[in-house]
């Protein structure tokens, strides 16, 4: 798995301007090509550090520690290939490497996600390489905290209920962050790890909890580890908060993004918020930085497409149509499969601009997917969530007997006490029978449901879909 930029130029310079003097004065010692290369490492230049780690290696093929260090390059560069090729070699030269164990685990990881075979490989791996390593090591405090990082990324509340095996995993992790925290009660990402833990769990007050116990020791945390790290946790607690719809969590992004500027998770969400709350300028402000991020790295991510497709939703409702169309063809093209939301709205812009035409085509698509969907019912899919897409489709088309329908099922089905998505499912059937009757004329019926959906809004203080309901309200 490449995804790195070789930077050739600077290794050239490093070879012909840092070492001229070693050059006059004969070959370079194994230990000079190690320290040189330990020096440039923390300089960033990782291929020059990497051509002088396998100069060392050329004069001692059997330096495990050399694979280890050039291993950690080819990491820093997104080589995950190479990296655990390295890391490997220095097992296998040294079966006790803790550090080489501990190393490739953070390799896999790199590449893990629950949501694919390879990825799921890809954490089982870490897990076990973690293992290994506090096997090896038992008080090693940064492999237990990152096998704990390993084990939540296969729980998500999504999920929910959970089987035994979830519920497991869930305790292991909390397991391995509270060891981390008995070996160093100073390492403090153990309690952003907690908190973590608890939001993908489902537990968001427990979340927030932990994520407080954090922030209270935000000074020693900026000494330790830097901007960064701070901004990881604002994000991770603004997210908290942006599930229950409390406004903390635009002051939590905001914070994150004062740490820093370029956290590219933080800006998307909190543009996200935006155009939620029809702060449409803000919105675009932030998705438009992100898209700048996204533009400058080698690679799209699995997700990535979402910058594109919120960006495009947020020009829709700002009546920007046409730059609406061009980011939401975007964010289908770079997609790894359909986004029913992004045909809906190319559907309505194609409306609004007279093209009857592809509009029809549109909404094909989408209702088309959708019923596909909700026939094979498969354990894996959201078919609430299918429903939900397939009513607001026939609303656009004037099928509102279909659409009232659709929305009972997403009430039926859709989950109770968690969002998806940022929605909250009893909430959104609701509030889309009331569009379903605005549209109909039944102003009567538009505002019971209304006032339905805006009564477990308010009892679940939901406040960004409280406000879209009273505007909704208002209108009628």
């Amino acid at each position: 798995m490449k995804i790195r930029r070789r930077t050739a130029i600077g290794v050239t310079l490093i070879v012909l301007l840092g070492f001229t003097s070693w050059g006059l004065a004969g070959a370079l010692t194994e230990q000079q090509y190690i320290d040189a290369g330990k020096a440039e490492f923390p300089r960033g230049n990782y291929d020059g550090a990497i051509y002088l780690f396998t100069a060392g290696l050329e004069l001692n093929p059997d330096n495990y520690y050399i694979y280890n260090d050039r291993g950690l390059c080819y990491l820093a560069l997104g080589d995950i290939d190479e990296s655990i090729s390295d890391f490997s070699k220095a097992i296998e030269l040294k079966p006790d490497f803790a550090g080489a164990y501990f190393n490739r685990g953070l390799a896999y990881l790199k590449t893990g996600s629950k949501y694919t075979p390879e990825g799921r490989a890809s954490l089982e791996k870490a897990i076990s390489d973690y293992s290994k390593a506090v096997e090896i090591k038992p008080d090693y405090v940064e492999a237990y905290y990152h096998r704990g990082v390993a084990r939540i990324e296969f729980i998500h509340f999504y999920d929910r209920p959970f089987g035994e095996a979830e519920n497991e995993t869930f305790n292991e992790a909390l397991n391995d962050f509270n060891k981390t925290l008995e070996l160093d009660e100073t390492f403090y990402l153990s309690y952003a790890g907690m908190g973590n833990a608890y939001d993908r769990y489902g537990e968001f007050d427990e979340a927030a909890k932990w994520y407080n116990t954090t922030l209270e020791n935000e000074y020693e945390i900026l000494q330790k580890l830097g901007t960064g790290a701070l901004a990881e946790i604002y994000y991770s607690r603004g997210r908290t908060y942006q599930r229950v719809e409390d406004p903390q969590a635009i002051l939590d992004y905001e914070k994150s993004l004062e740490y820093d500027p370029n956290i590219d998770i933080a800006l998307g969400h909190l543009a996200s918020i935006y155009s939620c709350i029809g702060e449409y300028e803000d919105a675009l402000e932030l998705y438009n930085r992100s898209v700048e991020i996204k533009e400058s790295q080698p690679a799209l991510g699995m997700w990535d497409f979402h910058t594109w497709e919120g960006r495009g939703v947020c020009y829709y409702k700002a009546g920007n149509y046409a730059k609406a169309a061009q980011d939401l063809n975007k964010a289908l093209d770079v997609a790894y499969w359909p986004l029913l939301e992004a045909y809906l709205y190319l559907g309505k812009i194609c409306l609004i601009t007279g093209d009857e035409v592809n509009a029809t085509e549109h909404f094909n698509t989408v209702i088309g997917a959708c019923s596909q969907k909700i026939a094979e019912a498969k354990p894996w899919e959201a078919i609430y969530d299918s429903y939900n897409i397939r009513g607001l489709t026939y609303i656009e088309l004037g099928e509102y007997d279909k659409a009232i329908s659709d929305f009972e099922k997403v009430i039926e089905l859709g989950p109770k006490e968690f969002p998806r998505g940022h929605a909250y499912y009893p909430v959104e059937g609701r509030k889309n029978i009331g569009i379903a009757y605005s549209k109909m004329g039944d102003k009567e019926k538009a505002e019971q449901f209304y006032q339905e959906a805006l009564s477990i809004a308010e009892e679940r203080g939901l406040q960004f879909t409280k406000m879209e309901i009273e505007e909704l309200l208002k209108e009628l």
